[in-house]
């Protein structure tokens, strides 16, 4: 029925999320962990804070997917959020 079912029914091969959302070690093929979530709380908190999807200006393939693997985050400044926010958001 729809997107969702139960935790336990998920094909660990395949890659589950929206990206740019999805952490590095997902696109690796790496185990989901608390570190994971963290990654992507760290996207919503640029989403919050910007009121633009990360990567909003570039495609979201396998060469953003790839950048996201080296590291690559999108960039924010401090007049679109406090700098405590942005050093939170950094750490994730």
């Amino acid at each position: 029925m729809g997107l969702c079912g139960e935790v336990g029914n998920i094909d660990e091969t395949k890659i589950y999320g929206v990206m740019p959302y999805v952490a590095p070690e997902v696109l690796r093929r790496r185990p989901y962990t608390q570190k994971s979530d963290i990654y992507s709380f760290g996207m919503i908190m640029y989403f919050v804070a910007t009121g633009r999807q990360p990567f909003y200006n570039r495609a979201h393939d396998h060469l953003l997917a790839l950048d996201i693997c080296k590291g690559v985050k999108p960039e924010i400044n401090e007049p679109e959020a406090p700098k405590c926010y942005i050093e939170l958001m950094k750490k994730c």
